[in-house]
């Protein structure tokens, strides 16, 4: 540990937990109510009672961090039980279905296994949609986004009632400025 602290917060349905590490390696856990109609008033909860029991402010506890993590039990409960928002995916062309064909994970022992049971998808195949764009591993785009594929697949949402849009791009990572870029109007 370079700096003083460590920060973990886990946000579940009922208690938000915090653990705080500091470099003496002393660990301290906190909880706090959670608040589902806005989850970021529990971690101001949790970090207003961490610093009444320590004197540590929120602002010297990030300054000062080697680490600051931020999970949700109930996003990973969502995604577990299959419970949230109607979801579409747009993803680079060819790739829309690489997460069901399980190209990124099979579970050890079972990576050639045909017989091997499929993964429930959180997105149907009929709510996935592929757009002309493609960078290489290289970051060099190969073929700009063609953004009327994107505007195609924002109407196809509408009309199927999808709430939220999962965005998988390959190699994406490496152009992480693009979420800056100007939004593609999809409205009806």
């Amino acid at each position: 540990m370079q700096n003083t602290y460590r920060l973990g917060i886990d946000a579940g349905g009922t208690f938000t937990d915090f653990i705080l590490a500091d470099r003496t390696g002393e660990v301290r856990i906190f909880k706090a109510l959670s608040t589902p109609q806005d989850p970021t008033q529990a971690i101001r909860n949790g970090l207003a009672l961490i610093e009444e029991e320590t004197g540590i402010t929120a602002t010297e506890i990030v300054s000062n961090a080697d680490l600051c993590i931020n999970g949700t039990t109930v996003g990973l409960n969502a995604l577990i039980q299959h419970k949230g928002a109607r979801t579409g995916l747009i993803a680079t062309s060819g790739h829309e279905d690489s997460i069901e064909i399980r190209l990124g994970h099979k579970e050890d022992g079972y990576r050639y296994d045909p017989e091997y049971p499929p993964a429930r998808m959180l997105v149907p195949r009929y709510l996935r949609r592929g757009v002309r764009e493609r960078v290489v591993s290289t970051g060099a785009v190969h073929t700009p986004l063609h953004e009327e594929d994107v505007r195609d697949a924002c109407r196809h949402f509408l009309r199927e009632g999808v709430d939220s849009v999962a965005i998988s791009f390959v190699w994406s990572v490496l152009h992480p400025n693009m979420s800056c870029a100007p939004p593609i109007s999809c409205a009806r």
